[in-house]
């Protein structure tokens, strides 16, 4: 799945726009990078 893909399927399920939903995938990654740039690891 690429980017584009997981935008799409953001929106579908939460009822976003795609420019929406974009910002929150972009907000997502964003913070994951962050954090492990902090040592921080991710724990789904």
């Amino acid at each position: 799945m690429n980017k584009t893909e997981l935008v799409n399927a953001v929106a579908e399920r939460s009822e976003l726009s795609i420019k929406d939903a974009s910002k929150a995938v972009d907000a997502v990654f964003e913070t994951i990078t962050n954090g492990l740039k902090e040592g921080k690891k991710p724990n789904f």
